[in-house]
């Protein structure tokens, strides 16, 4: 009795000083988010009228530090640009613009001819010799060229080529619109048009996905630029046009989440590069994007690094989930996943969950990324105390591979990790750990699953600093796993509790991805 009080203080005490710790750092970042005014924080697109930021927030555009409207000197505190067209106010002022001045339309029609979006920038002195003479400094928002005219200038009829960026942007005489929601992309008659496509995820671990947003929509057509937390990619693979290369700004379950939406899209051929604003960005990492993004983002850079990238192919598999029919009641019906990165039973999966139940808090949307890292460490200590039913592992757990009507032998675990690609856990190279003379090539195309298994969350620390290594079962193209009892599990980052079930991993296919042609300067 005396040691179970003592193992119940202990825990009692170990949760509240993880507790403890969660609500100060919280309230720290409650008071730092009211006091330092976040600029990039819940501003939302406004297809009509003028999506206002900071001037002090967003560098990739060139604005006027004047007001628009009454000419006054912007400070950083009141002044105001529109982040797709670069028009600037003061805050007592930037009304008055919505209803003045028009932002970029994002259609037009393709029988009229396209003009540029000139926007005042600033002002200028004249020649030394006629010093009464005023210049405005001119910026076309879609060919970011600028110019010089005299304050009377009329240069509304000079037709817009789109300059440096024409091969990824989609002309407004392109975009299609019915009721007001796009149908479809009519593509242009040039080989090497291919449109840029940004896709932000604002719920993703790092909460930067707003910044990203902000900084690419004064380049390309704003329609290019979507976030989906609040439009689906589902709904934008429907208007996609045949060729693009998409932007995926988030962690691994939003790269998953929008590879997902692609493979029902037959129609569309679309490689995908990594923008890594989540937690592990595992894939980010293999394909040379980096473990997670720069401090500062620089929206040219990025292109750059996209239109240079390399095209990847990468393993698609298919995951079959059968539940065991109980003796009172009917089975559930059959689920049916697909993975990018592995799939995992066990321990490892628990603390994932464990994380995610975390993430669902109302307080937890203040977190970051460096938050996140640490909520994992305590949450795999306390499975360190609580394995959540993962001792004994393979005593509840049958593995068949490919063809074999035998399960394979396993040691005591308490994980099983299915791997399609060489990082996992944020970054750790698990199948190759160890003596790598006589470990099998890992590869994300080779249509091969590594199947490793984990002995306890304390094997998984050691991993993490590379003072262990896995149990290395075999490459196999086929994994079926009998689960008997309830356990955790998770699908590239995304873990549920799982029932007694039957569980098939085979291929499905690939999927077309963007390796980073060299060192990304979006990394950190």
């Amino acid at each position: 009795m005396e040691s179970y009080l003592s193992f119940f203080d202990f825990t009692t005490n170990y949760y509240f000083v993880i507790g403890g710790f969660f609500l100060s750092y919280l309230i720290y970042r409650i008071l730092q988010s009211i006091l330092s005014d976040n600029n990039f924080m819940q501003t939302i697109y406004r297809p009509r009228g003028h999506t206002w930021r900071s001037i002090e927030c967003n560098k990739s555009l060139p604005y006027n530090i004047y007001c628009t409207v009454c000419s006054k000197l912007m400070l950083p505190l009141v002044g105001l640009f529109c982040e797709c067209c670069a028009v600037s106010a003061c805050k007592k002022c930037n009304r008055v613009l919505d209803k003045k001045i028009r932002c970029k339309q994002i259609t037009w029609p393709s029988n009229k001819p396209f003009f540029h979006h000139w926007v005042n920038i600033g002002t200028a002195s004249g020649k030394s010799g006629d010093s009464n003479e005023h210049l405005k400094k001119l910026f076309c928002s879609w060919c970011q060229r600028t110019k010089i005219v005299e304050e009377n200038s009329n240069i509304d009829n000079e037709q817009c080529d789109f300059n440096k960026y024409k091969k990824i942007i989609i002309p407004p005489t392109c975009v299609q619109v019915d009721k007001g929601s796009i149908c479809n992309i009519k593509s242009l008659p040039d080989d090497d048009w291919e449109p840029l496509i940004i896709l932000a995820n604002r719920k993703s671990g790092s909460s930067r996905s707003d910044e990203v947003l902000s900084i690419f929509r004064g380049l390309l057509n704003p329609i290019q630029v979507v976030d989906i937390s609040s439009i689906s990619p589902e709904s934008v693979i429907k208007w996609l046009p045949e060729r693009c290369r998409l932007l995926v700004a988030g962690g691994d379950g939003t790269v998953a989440w929008v590879l997902n939406a692609l493979q029902a899209a037959s129609h569309v051929r679309a490689s995908v590069g990594i923008l890594p604003m989540g937690t592990g960005n595992d894939l980010s990492r293999v394909l040379g994007w980096g473990p997670g993004c720069s401090s500062l983002l620089d929206a040219h850079s990025i292109i750059k690094s996209i239109h240079i990238a390399e095209e990847q192919p990468l393993d698609r598999w298919k995951i079959t989930i059968t539940p065991k029919r109980g003796r009172l009641r009917r089975g559930r019906g059959e689920r049916v996943l697909h993975a990018y990165n592995y799939a995992s039973v066990g321990v490892d999966a628990q603390v994932a969950l464990d994380f995610h139940r975390a993430r669902a808090q109302f307080l937890y949307c203040f977190a970051n990324r460096t938050l996140n890292y640490i909520a994992y460490l305590f949450l795999g200590m306390g499975r360190a105390i609580d394995d959540g039913g993962c001792q004994g592992l393979e005593r509840r757990l049958r593995l068949f591979l490919d063809d074999q009507r035998e399960p394979l032998p396993l040691p005591p675990l308490q994980a099983l990790v299915a791997l399609n690609i060489p990082s996992w856990g944020a970054g750790v190279h698990l199948w190759s750990m160890g003596n790598e003379d006589e470990v099998p090539e890992q590869s994300i195309s080779d249509g091969k699953l590594e199947v490793v298994g984990i002995s306890s969350s304390f094997h998984i620390a050691r991993l993490q600093v590379g003072l262990a290594e896995p149990y290395r079962f075999a490459q196999a193209s086929r994994l079926k796993i009998e689960l008997s009892g309830s356990c955790a599990m998770q699908v590239d980052g995304e873990p549920w509790m799982q029932p007694a079930a039957t569980i098939t991993i085979e291929p499905a296919g690939q999927c077309l991805m963007l390796r980073a042609a060299s060192q990304s300067p979006i990394s950190s």
